[in-house]
């Protein structure tokens, strides 16, 4: 009986040996670094060897085993292979050296994994996908305080902030405590888990850029609102979005995108940030109403009151036509005390057209902690000049005009 124990013990063994050597030898690593490998001489072989591989990063709390299929990052000579065989672009890992960074810090994705869409981070429940193509401009801003210093590297992340402050975002978006809470706070919107997103009128796989993408090129589309007989009894009518559509190209859209995924919060270690250098002097300008129309749109006042304050911007149930309102008559309807007074202390709530919907969304918010005093009076000479800049239709030629202008035109015809 005992004998019999003991050899079916063996052969279970032995069983389990040879299945786990099988599924070893299936799995989709072990196949990239056969085809790796095989594709190599003899001497291009020398000092590789198969298994995994794991870069640990202390530092980081990070354990990533890309290198178990991308084999070839330090090996210049492959800069041609395809992946996952290719050598790494540019000179990088000269400035980021694999074992002090790892990959995933930069690249995103789940670095314990093996299998190629688990690794890429596209499975259910996990908030960090692959950063593909120039998405990964955004994880330098994790370390690089100052993105003017690198901006040749980073070309679609430069372009990004500079769009969020030529469209206003800050009239309504706080970014590190610098503008408005008319809307949500973007300081660490790259760190939200797409899972909290709507995606039912977003097309493509389920990511957050994919989501910032469709949403800046069309805000109303990904988030419609509903409707009071849409929704549950007893429930409010959900505004759409009313972030204006600035009819942004894919490029800009996608720039902006790049600029959002690099708002998060997850710190790193004093060694590895680079901080950003000291504010630079305020320009100076040739007149207040100059320097008043730089504070207008660093403010993002243009965000909801159109460019040149020309007005415009959707307000859902704002008396004013549902519109924010234009500024530039504010001269013919405030003196400069009640002016200064108005943008001091803000209007909310906007009046309602509709007293039986919900209150518009968008409101004034207080400028009197934002403005100092010398930046308000500039706002104030520069709103003040809009009004010069009106169109006035040509007026009307006197009677002794009128009777020139025709004695001379008969004169012509003669």
């Amino acid at each position: 009986m005992k004998r019999l124990l003991f050899l079916f013990s063996t052969l279970l063994l032995a069983a389990l040996f040879v299945v786990s050597y099988w599924e070893d030898g299936t799995r989709e690593w072990t196949a990239y670094q056969r085809r790796f490998l095989g594709s190599l001489n003899r001497d291009e072989r020398r000092g590789l060897s198969g298994g995994i591989k794991q870069l640990i990063v202390s530092d980081l709390r990070r354990v990533d085993r890309c290198t178990t299929c991308h084999m070839a990052i330090d090996k210049p000579q492959l800069a041609l292979a395809k992946e996952p065989f290719t050598a790494h672009p540019g000179e990088y890992l000269t400035w980021h050296p694999p074992e002090k960074f790892g990959c995933t810090v930069c690249h995103g994705g789940q670095g314990l994994a093996t299998e190629v869409k688990a690794a890429h981070g596209e499975v259910k429940h996990w908030e960090e996908p692959l950063l593909r193509g120039e998405l990964i401009q955004s994880s330098c801003a994790k370390c690089h305080g100052d993105v003017k210093a690198i901006d040749a590297y980073v070309p679609k992340l430069a372009q990004g902030i500079q769009l969020y402050t030529q469209l206003g975002c800050a009239g309504c978006h706080a970014v590190g405590g610098f503008g408005q809470a008319v809307s949500i706070d973007l300081s660490d919107i790259g760190d939200k888990p797409w899972q909290l997103l709507d995606f039912t009128f977003v097309e493509g796989h389920p990511t957050l850029s994919q989501w910032l993408q469709e949403h800046f090129k069309e805000p109303r589309k990904v988030t419609p609102g509903f409707r009071k007989e849409e929704l549950p009894a007893g429930e409010e009518e959900i505004y759409p979005s009313f972030m204006p559509s600035y009819g942004l190209r894919d490029e800009e859209a996608r720039a902006l995108t790049i600029y959002m995924l690099s708002l998060t919060q997850k710190n790193l270690p004093a060694k590895y940030v680079i901080s950003p250098p000291p504010p630079e002097p305020a320009p100076a300008y040739a007149s207040s109403v100059e320097a008043g129309r730089a504070v207008f749109h660093a403010y993002g006042c243009n965000g909801c009151h159109g460019m040149n304050g020309m007005g415009g911007r959707k307000n859902w149930n704002a008396q004013l036509g549902q519109e924010v309102p234009a500024l530039v008559y504010v001269k013919t309807i405030y003196d400069r005390e009640h002016l200064k007074e108005l943008i001091r202390a803000g209007r909310q709530p906007v009046p309602r057209l509709d007293t039986t919907r919900p209150r518009p969304p968008l409101y004034m918010p207080s400028w009197k902690d934002r403005l100092n005093d010398e930046e308000l009076e500039h706002v104030v000479d520069y709103l003040f000049s809009l009004y010069e800049q009106v169109p006035r239709p040509p007026s009307a030629p006197s009677e002794i005009e009128a009777g020139a202008q025709l004695e001379s035109a008969s004169k012509g015809g003669g």
